[in-house]
């Protein structure tokens, strides 16, 4: 039986390739976006309007939706004030089964954190639910925040010191998101995604140099220094304050673990960061 599924970001790295593995298993999609005017014409998606900063939205965009794919704007310290009434009104239209997308480690956050007020909300919804901690995406090199920086000079620069963190592919993302919202058995869970080998950046740097045939190098920098890096890239004071912890997490090893949990749920091995290079690679030429 196929099912109407409302996909929030569906022009991002997950949203994107989340729709189109819904289309190839034969379902209905509306597609979420601030602009559905400017969404390419795709057989079986609707575009439909839906801002985060205007929740009178949701509802015209959760009209004959049974399923929902949740996920927050990025670097959203407000989440809690977005998602929250989501939810709400995703349970008052009737929506059988939300997922939600957060991040690696929301769960052990404390309860007073926006992310994590909305794992709460949604758990005690009494709406059946679903989910997914992703660690830090290998979208982020390209087309990502780390892009700009690697096209410019060849160099990107964090403060994450030389500690590992088991990257994973978007498109494994979305592909689990993609079987949790078509498949049964998945209500009531949590899952945390990673990549199938940890990395220091050093290491992922001389990845994409192998793939591209050119010199790209990490450096580390210190925490202080990258908040003025993001400070005088026009990030505003708490989201430096927000992406700069995330940084810190970084640093303590925290997401330096591998989970079998993308192969348990589809059956192969994670794409690897060799094989992201390789799909990827015309970015940093």
């Amino acid at each position: 039986m196929s099912h109407k599924i409302l996909v929030l970001g569906a022009t991002g790295n997950v949203g994107s390739a989340l729709v189109k593995f819904l289309v190839e298993k034969g379902e209905q999609v509306k597609a979420a976006t601030r602009h559905p005017a400017d969404y390419p014409p795709t057989d079986n998606v609707e575009p439909v309007a839906l801002d985060f900063e205007r929740p009178d939205t949701y509802a015209s965009a959760l009209v004959g939706v049974d399923r929902v794919f949740a996920i927050t704007k990025t670097a959203d310290i407000h989440a809690d004030k977005t998602l929250n009434p989501l939810i709400d009104q995703a349970k008052a239209a009737g929506v059988a089964h939300i997922i939600l997308m957060t991040a690696m480690g929301v769960d052990q956050a404390p309860e007073d954190v926006p992310i994590r007020r909305v794992e709460l909300h949604l758990i005690n919804s009494g709406v059946d639910y679903t989910i997914l901690r992703p660690n830090w995406f290998m979208q982020n090199f390209s087309p990502g925040f780390l892009l700009p920086m690697i096209q410019q000079g060849g160099t990107f620069y964090l403060a994450a010191d030389d500690s590992k963190t088991s990257l994973i592919d978007a498109r494994d993302i979305a592909a689990v998101a993609a079987a949790v919202l078509t498949e049964e058995g998945h209500a009531g869970q949590e899952y945390t995604l990673t990549g199938g080998e940890a990395f220091t950046y050093s290491e992922a740097a001389a990845i994409l140099s192998e793939a591209a045939n050119r010199e790209i190098n990490y450096v580390a920098i210190d925490d202080g220094a990258f908040r003025d890096a993001l400070a005088s890239a026009g990030w505003g004071p708490e989201q430096v304050g927000f992406f700069a912890d995330l940084f810190y997490i970084v640093r303590q090893g925290w997401v330096a673990p591998v989970l079998p949990t993308v192969t348990n749920i589809l059956g192969r091995e994670p794409i690897t960061l060799q094989q992201y290079a390789l799909d990827y690679v015309e970015a940093w030429r």
